[in-house]
């Protein structure tokens, strides 16, 4: 393989890796946050479409999933 081409392999792990990281704390959030309102909060995660929440800085939106929380009760 040519340089330019290792770094593309590890310049997409390591954004496949940033992806799942995302998406656990995104899942994380949600359990926390549903916690309080339903008695399964995976329940909950299922019902939401969980990509949208992270914003372009990598944070989690936890008032946008508030949000949404509500909308399902």
């Amino acid at each position: 393989k040519s340089e330019a081409e290792r770094l593309t392999g590890q310049l997409t792990a390591a954004e496949e890796r940033i992806a799942a990281f995302q998406q656990r704390a995104v899942r994380a959030e949600v359990r926390a946050l549903a916690a309080n309102e339903f008695a399964d909060p995976e329940v909950a995660a299922a019902f939401l479409s969980l990509d949208g929440y992270v914003s372009d800085d990598g944070e989690v939106d936890a008032e946008q999933i508030r949000a949404d929380l509500k909308a399902l009760l």
